[in-house]
Formats: C-alpha cells, sequence, structure tokens
C-alpha cells in the first residue's frame, strides 16, 4: 500500500479544521532544520541516541500534518537506531531522507499558496 506523502484532510481533521493553527504547523515543518549530513554523521559516530531523537523530531513534525511516508519512513528508521527492530541504516536512512524532501516540498507549496 502506498502511503501519501501528505494528506491535507487527514491533517486538518486531526486539527478541528482551525485553519490558523494548520498555518503554523505548516510554517514549523518548514522551519525544522534537517540535514543529511548531520544525521549520517550522528550514524557514523554510532551515537545511536541521538540520531534517533534527531529523526523522532523530523518524524513527528511531519505526523503532526499527515506526512504519512515520512512518518513510516522515519519510524523505521527510528526504531533500528534505538534497536527496537533490524534493518539496513543506509538504506533507511536513504528513503527517510527522499520522504523528508518529497514532504519539504509538498508543505511549502501548500504554504505558499494559503499565503499566495
Amino acid at each position: 500500500m502506498d502511503l501519501p506523502v501528505f494528506d491535507k484532510q487527514d491533517a486538518l481533521d486531526m486539527l478541528g479544521c482551525d485553519m490558523e493553527l494548520y498555518e503554523i504547523l505548516l510554517d514549523a515543518f518548514i522551519g525544522v532544520e534537517f540535514s543529511r549530513e548531520h544525521l549520517e554523521k550522528l550514524i557514523k559516530q554510532l551515537d545511536f541516541s541521538e540520531a534517533a531523537s534527531y529523526v523522532h523530531a523530523v518524524k513527528g513534525a511531519g505526523r503532526q500534518l499527515a506526512c504519512k511516508k515520512l512518518a513510516k519512513s522515519g519510524q523505521d528508521l527510528e526504531d533500528v537506531l534505538r534497536k527496537k527492530a533490524e534493518g539496513d541504516l543506509d538504506s533507511l536512512t536513504e528513503v527517510f531522507v527522499s520522504d523528508y524532501h518529497e514532504a519539504f516540498a509538498v508543505i511549502k507549496a501548500e504554504l505558499d499558496k494559503i499565503r499566495a
């Protein structure tokens, strides 16, 4: 089953259709600083706890806006980093980073549309 990059109606439903809060969360997601290089550095340094916290913050921001692909790939990566599951960190990181960029582009376009 393919998960949506962004489910606007689900996001609005979770927020009680509060458009002001919706715009605030869109803006907050865009403001989340995410760097693939930083994540990979943490993993390379074997600082899995910090890497998991970093992924968790980005995943959580996406989950608040029903960015379902990002939430899933973030959870998968976080579970491996926290040793709750097994998996290939390189491939999980690749999927997470790709899903983040895809979600970022969609959220930015949505925010631009609201502010136009």
